[in-house]
């Protein structure tokens, strides 16, 4: 590790209190140092007649060109609009109301500019993290905002008691007739520290021309490169994009300012543009280097094997920052408390794990699932750094501790709460919610993996512990298996992550439970249902192949179900790894067994399958989603269960639109590099399931092209996309705010992923922090730590 990190892993106790981000490393930062081109003042600071406000505040100007918005940080009462939008009884994902202060901008001539600035200074006694949400009305050609109210807003974190300067960049999102520009004070109540009342104070409301950031398309700024800002594994291929005329590049030796290598710029042709492509991986001297070609000279980045230690610790950390019913310092204290499951006239408090997001909401198996990857994680580093093994397993410990407590120990186990506020912790009051209860075979499946596995990896650190997770690991498959049996495939309720899962993840989630109890307790039963159920979702598998009409025949991949009538598909939560990860645990427990080549044969096809996709996206590493075909235009009950937002009849017309967009394959298939999505955007937990898959069978396999496809799902999260952001915040460089909502900018924080634009099948970053894809999210880091598992090793 660098000394400087080392000192603030020290400085925080090895992440006890947060850690702190390097700021001269911002988008933010390098937006403030642009040459402004055209600045125009948006308000006179003097009349307030040009400002609507609505909500429940108030609003003055406090001097000359100040305009002050003042309301509170909660309410008695459910405001209308939320009561209308939320079942105000539940108070699902409910805030307290808002406050808005709206500018009137439509004798204002706004034909130059992309940019809007202003300055805001929060006070808000005892708030950690305030936030304003700025957003514009375009009545142009393109209406803003659009249609699933994502693009047209930006939530901004801000310091509280001190003036911000807030930039929005919008040269990608229309802007030729912008009638109001708006500020929004969100009241999502108090957190321990918090005060009633929110007053910020908002001045030099401008338009500015800038040279704005590459936001769209594959190519990135014209004569620049992409690149992992952390840097390179020793091992594997490593490359550069870029878009430049230079015909040739050298790697420098960062310390001794000599070159250490040089090559020529390798044009790639595909159909995404015209690329340049560095490769440098006869480099493996471990060190740290820059690349230069023509006048461009990039940031330092490190090649080494030890490199990611930093990123798992800034990882760790904002999972640390996530946790729920736990003080964090400088965060939040003790909280929800109040968000109550009830079982048969038996209640507990649904407070532990990870807040799923920036809204605070609570989903049991997501936590279960960062509880593996954190696992798995601690496993790979722990002949490397004890330290950060200690970590790694306190961490997982205290996730541990909130998937076992939420059994109600008949099957039945709190799954859910949809959350979206600060509540009192006071039990009994209007702002409480209730936490969803079932029993349902797909999460008591993932449950007893994840128990299972625990139950060997606490083996030697608490013996008790272990013996209670592997108890719990049968108890939860048993009820899992009966339920299955009984009802099969089930829908899970509202809001639930689990709900997109098919007839064939229910079946790879028994095999992995089983495989890996097996391991612990080999009894007969538990093999059988592994041997089961792996023959049923071979079932699903596309072991043939679609051949397209260039007569390329693609297969491997799995469908929903033994019809073999729709493709599996995610369009945010994703379990793409889930298939092999279950064949691995099979082949794993009973590695004698007659079925094995089938098992081995079903991963291998897979495998070829995801070096099949990776062309798609060349030369940038990101996999892409999959191929679709027309027929699953007209499957109502698939879409259903992958969009549950939107409207099946009113979105079939985009969906067809969306693959007409992508990649042909002929014969009806298609390739999407992006999912086919609708309200829910972001690909981040998509291509970084799908890596996990690429991880597991070239640790099986030994194969190093699916281990690079790997760690090119890691790279692009770090850089090596036409943005050339670091998606990780704190890490590398030229990373940028997320939409963090309640708990504001944090190190290790990861967004919901890279979007498109309407139905488009092109990369899509905005500047603007606006959910879903913006939005922090805990899937996306237990992800990147579940491939890192099994590339450190």
């Amino acid at each position: 590790m660098e000394d400087s990190f080392e000192q603030k892993l020290r400085d925080s106790f090895y992440v006890h209190t947060p850690l702190a981000a390097d700021m001269d490393k911002t988008v933010e930062a390098r937006g403030l140092a642009k040459p402004v081109r055209f600045s125009e003042s948006l308000w006179d600071g003097k009349q307030n007649d040009c400002w609507r406000f609505e909500g429940d505040g108030s609003a003055r100007i406090s001097e000359p060109g100040v305009l002050e918005l003042r309301t509170f940080s909660r309410a008695d009462h459910w405001p209308e609009r939320e009561a209308r939008a939320v079942d105000a009884a539940a108070g699902f994902y409910a805030t307290f109301g808002s406050y808005i202060a709206r500018l009137d901008l439509r004798g204002k001539n706004l034909s130059r500019g992309n940019r809007i600035r202003f300055d805001i200074r929060p006070s808000c006694p005892g708030l950690h993290s305030p936030i304003i949400r700025a957003a514009f009305v375009n009545n142009g050609a393109v209406k803003i905002p659009d249609a699933y109210s994502r693009e047209g807003f930006h939530a901004i974190n801000l310091e509280n008691h001190t003036w911000n300067t807030c930039l929005w960049e919008i040269e990608s999102i229309a802007h030729d007739k912008i009638e109001e520009v708006s500020f929004q004070v969100h009241r999502y109540g108090k957190e321990l520290s918090g005060g009633d009342e929110l007053l910020f104070e908002i001045k030099d409301i401008r338009f500015e021309e800038v040279e704005c950031d590459v936001v769209h398309g594959w190519r990135c700024a014209r004569e620049e490169a992409v690149f992992p800002r952390s840097g390179y594994f020793t091992r594997g291929t490593k490359t550069a994009i870029a878009n430049t005329v230079a015909s040739d590049f050298e790697i420098i030796d960062d310390a001794a300012e000599r070159t250490v290598f040089k090559g020529a710029v390798e044009r790639a042709q595909t159909g995404h543009g015209d690329f340049g492509v560095l490769d440098f991986s006869p480099l493996t001297t471990p060190g740290r280097y820059r690349i230069r070609f023509g006048a461009t000279e990039t940031a330092a980045f490190r090649i080494g094997d030890e490199i990611f230690e930093e990123t798992l610790w800034r990882l760790v950390n904002f999972l640390f920052c996530e946790r729920c019913g736990y003080p964090v310092p400088r965060k939040h204290g003790v909280c929800h408390g109040d968000i109550i499951a009830e079982h048969q006239g038996v209640k507990l408090a649904f407070q532990g794990g990870w807040h799923d997001a920036a809204d605070v909401s609570q989903q049991t198996v997501q936590s279960a699932e960062i509880l593996h990857a954190l696992l798995e994680t601690a496993a790979a580093v722990k002949t490397k750094s004890l330290l950060l093994y200690r970590r790694l397993m306190e961490e997982a410990a205290w996730g541990l501790d909130f998937v076992l407590r939420t059994r109600f120990g008949d099957g039945y186990r709190a799954s859910n709460a949809s959350i979206r506020r600060w509540t009192d912790g006071l039990i009994g009051n209007f702002d409480d919610c209730e936490a969803r209860v079932h029993n349902h075979s797909f999460e008591n499946f993932i449950a007893a993996g994840v128990e299972a596995d625990a139950a060997q990896a606490f083996a030697a650190e608490d013996q008790a512990l272990s013996w209670k997770c592997l108890e719990a690991a049968v108890e939860d498959f048993d009820f899992a298996l009966a339920r299955f049996n009984a009802v099969g495939l089930e829908r899970p309720l509202p809001q639930e992550h689990a709900g997109t899962a098919s007839l064939s993840q229910f079946y790879a989630a028994a095999i992995w439970a089983a495989s890996l109890i097996y391991t612990q307790r080999p009894e007969p039963r538990f093999a059988e249902s592994a041997v089961v159920f792996a023959e049923q979702l071979l079932r699903c598998q596309e072991r043939e192949g679609i051949q397209t009409e260039d007569r390329l025949i693609i297969k491997g991949f799995f469908y929903r179900d033994e019809t073999r009538k729709t493709i599996v598909h995610f369009s945010h939560q994703a379990r793409d790894q889930i298939f092999v990860q279950a064949l691995a645990a099979a082949c794993a427990a009973f590695p004698g067994h007659r079925d094995k080549k089938n098992w081995e044969s079903a991963m291998a096809l897979f495998g070829a399958y995801l070096k099949t996709l990776r062309q798609y996206t060349a030369p940038y590493g990101m996999l892409p989603a999959g191929i679709y075909t027309k027929a699953e235009i007209d499957d109502d009950e698939a879409f259903n269960a992958i969009h549950p937002t939107v409207n099946f009849e009113a979105e079939q017309a985009n969906y067809a639109e969306q693959l007409e967009s992508a990649i042909p394959l002929g014969k009806g298939a298609f390739i999407r590099c992006f999912p086919v999505w609708f309200s829910f955007r972001g690909n981040s937990a998509i291509h970084l399931s799908m890596g996990k898959a690429a991880s597991i069978l070239g640790r099986y396999f030994r194969d190093e092209e699916l281990l690079q496809i790997a760690r090119e799902q890691l790279y692009w999260t770090l850089g090596k996309n036409p943005f050339g952001q670091s998606l990780i915040y704190g890490e590398g460089g030229n990373y940028g705010q997320q939409y963090a909502a309640l708990l504001g900018e944090t190190v290790g924080e990861m967004p919901v992923g890279v979007q498109t634009r309407r139905n488009e099948d092109l990369p899509y970053w905005p500047q603007a922090n606006i959910a879903t894809y913006r939005e922090v999210w805990t899937t996306p880091p237990g992800r990147w730590l579940w491939i890192a598992a099994d590339l450190l090793i």
